[in-house]
């Protein structure tokens, strides 16, 4: 009896320590979540967060090293590591979309410089905007001569083809855009300002 009692603890003991993994598994996705998905958006992890990181991921694998029979400070050196270069790569990725966002607005700003402008006899660049959400630049312009019910729309549509969608994929200022997947969108509007089309060129129409 003593015998079986003997070799059911150690059984009972690792049973616990894999609840106790699996609890600090769930734990350590948590807080490396928690520091991914805002860098995501361009927002840096908190100092603090480090922290969290540390301490969770320092506890899982000191267990996993507990259970394999092996050194639990190797296991705890394992989780600084894995912690500092997880909260590392949140940071770097949370600064390399900042810059990319900051580049961005800083076009926009540019090619907002001197407008509305007469781009030819008919149209008026008006203003340039962007959807850093949708990834979406877009161009507002106005046939300033033209009512809706004069304009001749297939012709716009066969002049946008032939002409403005490959310059587009030519133009050196769009390309920046393309290369980080935004689509370039060009918005005609009548004299009164009422919508006329709407043309879409993507980076895969450029390819």
């Amino acid at each position: 009896m003593e015998l079986q009692q003997t070799a059911e603890a150690p059984a009972r003991n690792t049973l616990r320590l894999k609840l106790v993994i699996a609890f600090l598994a769930v734990a350590a996705i948590g807080q490396v979540s928690a520091i991914f998905l805002p860098a995501f958006i361009g927002q840096s992890p908190a100092p603090l967060s480090l922290l969290g990181s540390l301490l969770w991921l320092c506890l899982l694998f000191m267990c996993i090293w507990s259970l394999k029979e092996k050194s639990k400070l190797k296991g705890f050196f394992i989780g600084v590591l894995i912690g500092f270069l997880l909260h590392f790569s949140a940071g770097f990725t949370a600064g390399y979309l900042k810059a990319e966002e900051r580049a961005i607005d800083k076009a926009v700003a540019s090619s907002n410089e001197g407008l509305p402008k007469m781009i030819d006899e008919e149209t008026r660049l008006d203003v340039v905007s962007i959807d850093q959400k949708e990834k979406n630049y877009i161009l507002n312009m106005t046939l300033v001569n033209l009512s809706l019910s004069e304009i001749d729309v297939n012709f716009i549509d066969e002049t946008f083809e032939q002409s403005i969608n490959p310059s587009s994929c030519e133009n050196a200022a769009f390309k920046v855009f393309f290369a980080e997947n935004y689509a370039i969108n060009y918005v005609y509007n009548d004299k009164s300002g009422q919508l006329v089309r709407k043309y879409t060129v993507k980076p895969t129409d450029c390819k």
